[in-house]
């Protein structure tokens, strides 16, 4: 009997307790005025989140209310799910103005949850259904991770990138990454964490400051062995004949006895040595494979193709007109021949010990020709420079052209000759002019103009050759000799062809004209002295100007022109002189 009364009570107190765990239990006041007051009831079952998977229920329990007017109490709460992701709930009462006090439980009133975050937020009063809005759910704390992804088994050297599921950080906090232990090393921080373990080790993470949540953590297996070259370095193109090309490992680990085992063809070719480093002569282009062995223990390949280049060739000729006339072009082609990657033809002009690029390309256009000329081409660049081909275009129709100066190349010009102003009196003249210059088809000169009579002088000026008194004791007279005396500094240009060319030229010039007279005395029984008076009216000086021709016919130049001064004077010159 007395097991009965003891069963009987062991199940009321199982009952008690279980009525304990579901009653349901304020949460404080949702909303409260002079006409309503609201207080919200919840029932949270603590295996939501198990295999039971019970949901959780709220109500309202109206303390007070006015019969005014119907309005909702939107409102919302925010709870962590299954998966420790931060989500909201939007909720609303409406109130009518029949409503009473007591219990209302709405019709959709479940959730499931793991943690509760609040149980009311954002409560308003309003004439309608609340919008959705962009609310964001809100939490004073954080919610630790459901798991840890990424790749747990690795092989040492390997990496590997560890992310989060689920969990949400409160106000202030961050992701903390430790080793061996919840407090242990640090790690690092953020929502991922990349690491090169050396061993297995057990990595931590949680959520730390201000509030820090709880830790989870997984296991990082590593799986020692050697560890495959990240790269092999080494020249990646030759040219057909190079040998001894030098391959070596980038990065990688020998593990034990592990030895570095290199290939060609592919990962189980032919093999050709072992070693970190190691030359090779390829005929043609070859792939070449390197990897740690040890018996069954082998890492994967790392690969590196050479590619082997023919030699450039030189070509079989150049096709293109050998004769042309004078001032034509011809275009010359490259026949056969062969350009290695990175090659290029290069044409030249000239001879073997003066050439002078002009072109690239299997094509020339030679351009307009006045002389013969020879043109040579050749591959230049990577593999191989190849001899030169040449070919020389003959220019027919040539004009005529004088030994100096031969397609208008430079001469320097000396010319000397006599200034007149009638051909009458040419060998008459004491004034002079000296010539000088350089230039082909265009040039330069200098010009200076001088009379054998610069020392003569007047005694005085005067527009009148009639007998004159002096207001002296005596006169003078014309005695019809006449003196004129020129000089002149100028420059200036010539241009034209090979033999005739003009000039143009300017600078300064005095013309003095003087006259000759007899000085009387009084009382002298006609006795007299010499002397000249100059002419001021025909007496000029200034600018001048000069203009004619050069004739040049090879060692010699003839020259001949006139001069203007201040467009009052005219004279003429000729002269005659020697190209040098």
């Amino acid at each position: 009997m007395s097991k009965y009364i003891l069963l009987t009570i062991f199940l009321a107190l199982c009952a008690g307790t279980i009525n304990a765990q579901n009653q349901w239990k304020p949460k404080g006041t949702l909303y409260s005025d002079k006409n309503i007051h609201i207080e919200i009831e919840y029932l949270l079952s603590p295996d939501g989140c198990t295999e039971q998977q019970n949901s959780s229920y709220f109500r309202y329990k109206i303390i007070r209310i006015k019969p005014i007017r119907d309005y909702y109490i939107n409102w919302r709460f925010d709870f962590f799910n299954c998966d420790n992701e931060l989500k909201t709930q939007i909720n609303s009462l409406h109130i009518l103005k029949k409503t009473k006090t007591g219990i209302i439980t709405p019709k959709e009133n479940s959730f499931t949850f793991k943690k509760m975050s609040n149980y009311y937020n954002d409560v308003k009063v309003s004439n309608d259904l609340p919008d959705i809005g962009s609310y964001q759910p809100k939490t004073a704390f954080s919610m630790e991770p459901i798991a840890i992804n990424g790749k747990k088994d690795i092989q040492s050297g390997d990496s590997t990138i560890l992310t989060l599921k689920g969990g949400y950080l409160g106000p202030g906090a961050s992701w903390m990454w430790y080793d061996g232990e919840c407090n242990g090393t640090l790690l690092g921080k953020g929502t991922s964490l990349k690491l090169s373990p050396d061993r297995t080790t057990t990595v931590f993470v949680r959520a730390s400051t201000p509030e820090s949540s709880s830790c989870i953590s997984t296991e990082i297996r590593v799986k020692q062995g050697s560890l495959a070259a990240k790269a092999i370095l080494g020249r990646n193109t030759i040219c057909e004949g190079e040998q001894n090309i030098a391959l070596s490992l980038s990065g990688g680990k020998l593990f034990g006895q592990a030895k570095w085992v290199w290939y060609a063809g592919s990962c189980t070719g032919n093999k050709i040595g072992e070693g970190s480093s190691i030359n090779v002569s390829p005929e043609r282009t070859t792939t070449y494979f390197v990897r740690a062995e040890n018996g069954n223990d082998q890492t994967v390949c790392q690969s590196f193709q050479i590619v082997v280049n023919n030699k450039s060739n030189i070509p079989n000729g150049i096709e293109g007109a050998q004769i042309i006339t004078y001032g034509a072009e011809s275009v010359l082609k490259i026949v056969g021949g062969y350009l290695a990657p990175g090659a290029q033809w290069i044409w030249y002009k000239g001879s073997k010990t003066a050439l002078q690029q002009v072109a690239t390309g299997a094509v020339l256009s030679t351009g307009p020709l006045y002389a013969d000329e020879v043109f040579s081409v050749r591959a230049e660049g990577d593999c191989n420079q190849t001899a030169f081909i040449s070919r020389t275009i003959s220019v027919s129709n040539k004009p005529y052209q004088d030994p100096i100066n031969r397609s208008g190349k430079t001469s320097f010009i000396v010319n000397g000759g006599v200034v007149f102003t009638e051909p009458s009196n040419v060998g008459k003249s004491d004034n002079y002019v000296i010539t000088i210059g350089s230039g082909g088809r265009i040039g330069w000169f200098a010009r200076v103009k001088l009379s054998s009579k610069n020392n003569t002088t007047a005694a005085f000026q005067t527009n009148n050759i009639s007998l004159t008194d002096y207001n002296m004791a005596g006169y003078y007279s014309y005695n019809g000799e006449v003196i004129n005396k020129r000089s002149a500094y100028t420059a200036g240009i010539f241009l034209g062809g090979n033999k005739v060319s003009a000039y143009l030229g300017g600078g300064y010039g005095m013309r003095t004209l003087l006259w000759g007279i007899n000085q009387y005395q009084y009382g002298d029984n006609g006795s007299y002295a010499k002397s000249y008076a100059s002419h001021t009216g025909k007496s000029y000086k200034g600018a001048e100007l000069e203009l004619g021709l050069m004739l040049r016919l090879g060692l010699f130049n003839l020259m001949g022109g006139a001069s203007s001064l201040q467009f009052k004077y005219t004279d003429f010159n000729i002269g005659v002189g020697f190209n040098l």
